[in-house]
């Protein structure tokens, strides 16, 4: 027997029909005591309209992650 899942957000777990295929961008601000640095995860993920607008990613072209 098959289960089916409703899609939920991978970052907040809300579940929701409009996610968006993005890469984790993790970003460090330069201190007196490092350089700022700009890391790109890369996994793919499903992200929902809001943490797009809250929380730093590159969003994944549909072509280029089927490579």
């Amino acid at each position: 027997m098959a289960v089916v899942t409703e899609r939920a957000c991978e970052n907040c777990a809300v579940v929701d029909d409009e996610l968006v295929l993005v890469r984790r961008v993790y970003v460090t601000p330069e201190a007196w005591d490092r350089e700022a640095s700009y890391q790109v995860v890369d996994e793919v993920e499903l992200w929902c309209i809001s943490c797009l607008s809250q929380y730093p990613h590159e969003l994944v072209d549909i072509t280029s992650a089927e490579e």
